[in-house]
């Protein structure tokens, strides 16, 4: 174990780690804050998504700011480890305080930082930690993990009011332009106030449309997993996707914290689902259809959700009970998820579109967590988006516009007082008209 955490802090030996220096995600200020704060931090994400990446800058910014290299401590599990392992986090924790600080703990004399990844693999991780953190404050763990409920339901009972808990979203498309070494767009927000397209907007879209109309369409594809930004061969893309990711969490990580759950049916669901986001879902025809009961549907769905594949959106209602009744729509964590199974996105016009529609619910759920979309009979509307008190009406639409493609949400808009509805397109950037406002997806 001690060679283990050697080989894992070459900081230690004065060797700065790589991700120390590399482009930071916008989250990273974020994090940044909580550190700062008094309690422990949790990362919890889907696989591959850049969290050990993000750890390892947290430690670069410690490191920068003077913290003695040897109080900054990362570790990073894997199943072998906690298999051939009794007690793996004690003896890792131990090791480190004992041996290489040469302290013990309760008397621990300056604030140490350590981190632990993959570690929900860890049996009983949260109350091993709790105890390690009431004995010793000054401790702070920064903790990170692939499934949303190990993580999060182990934290809130044993954690509770010791670990700030984040939900990293896969990059979006500001995220993929800088890892890339690209210039991003300007922030851009939905507002009551917006009148006109804010001049440095303007001229930042006027000067690169052609380049962020390609860079867009590859972020669509890739973008999701920062790693496939070192790979050139598509097919290895592809499986690096499917294998590494998808496949990692269906066959393992889900049947680990649901013990009752078959990978099979993991993987038939999740592949209806990865085929029909931005779908309605109706639970009742759709267990019909599969042949399970609505109870064994919800059960599967609810562990894909744990392994951050994929999200709700649900109706507009008047009565949050009521909407949590209503049919529901499917979109994934990731347009990745999606887009990488096809060709070139631009000979698919009809899939581009739904692709774009999964990215543009992402990007407006992070803006409002109570983000609907609005359907009566035939009638939909593929958003609602709250923002300070106003309700906007947002429609996708990357093709040709039509009169009737404007009617229905110009009319929603007037009826529930809103400024403005909003039209997002695949290119187009256009306030001329005053009641929709058409804005390209890749400048949300």
């Amino acid at each position: 174990m001690i060679y283990l955490i050697n080989t894992f802090n070459p900081h230690w030996e004065g060797d700065a780690l790589p991700e120390w220096t590399w482009p930071k995600r916008r989250v990273f200020g974020y994090m940044l804050k909580l550190m700062d704060g008094p309690l422990s931090l949790g990362i919890g994400g889907l696989r591959r998504i850049g969290k050990t990446t993000l750890l390892k800058q947290l430690m670069g910014n410690l490191n920068k700011k003077g913290i003695p290299a040897n109080r900054i401590c990362y570790f990073q599990f894997d199943r072998d480890i906690v298999l051939k392992q009794d007690s793996a986090l004690e003896r890792v924790l131990d090791a480190y305080i004992l041996d290489f600080l040469d302290e013990s703990i309760g008397r621990i004399k300056e604030k140490t930082y350590i981190f632990l990844d993959e570690i929900q693999l860890v049996p009983r991780w949260s109350d091993i930690i709790k105890r390690y953190l009431d004995r010793d404050p000054a401790l702070t763990f920064v903790v990170s993990g692939s499934s949303s409920l190990l993580l999060e339901s182990e934290s809130a009972e044993s954690l509770a009011g010791r670990l700030d808990m984040l939900r990293l979203s896969p990059p979006d498309f500001r995220d993929y332009m800088t890892i890339n070494g690209f210039e991003s767009p300007p922030e851009f927000k939905i507002d009551p106030g917006l009148g006109k397209i804010p001049t440095e907007t303007a001229l930042y879209y006027g000067a690169n449309r052609p380049r962020l109309k390609r860079s867009y369409l590859d972020y669509l594809k890739w973008g999701g997993f920062p790693q496939l930004k070192e790979v050139d061969d598509e097919e290895t893309k592809h499986r690096y996707i499917k294998e590494v990711v998808v496949e990692k969490v269906l066959r393992y990580d889900l049947p680990a914290r649901f013990r009752d759950v078959n990978p099979v049916d993991l993987e038939m669901l999740y592949g209806i689902y990865a085929s029909e986001y931005g779908q309605i879902v109706e639970y009742s025809t759709l267990a019909r259809d599969i042949g399970v009961s609505v109870k064994r549907l919800k059960k599967l769905t609810e562990a894909l959700m744990a392994g951050y594949l994929m999200q709700y959106c649900f109706n507009h209602t008047r009565s949050k009970r009521k909407s949590g009744r209503t049919g529901k729509k499917v979109y994934l964590s990731t347009p990745t998820l999606a887009a990488h199974r096809y060709g070139p996105l631009n000979l698919f016009p009809e899939i581009l579109g739904r692709i774009v529609e999964n990215d543009v619910f992402l990007r407006l759920k992070e803006m409002d967590e109570t983000l609907t979309f609005w359907r009566v009979g035939r009638q939909e509307i593929d958003f609602i988006f709250h923002a300070r008190d106003a309700v906007f009406p947002v429609e996708c639409k990357t093709g040709r516009l039509r009169t009737k493609d404007t009617r229905l949400i110009r009319s929603l808009a007037e009826k529930w007082g809103a400024p403005f509805s909003v039209m997002v397109t695949a290119d187009t950037f256009d306030f001329s008209d005053p009641t929709i406002l058409r804005i390209p997806a890749f400048m949300l």
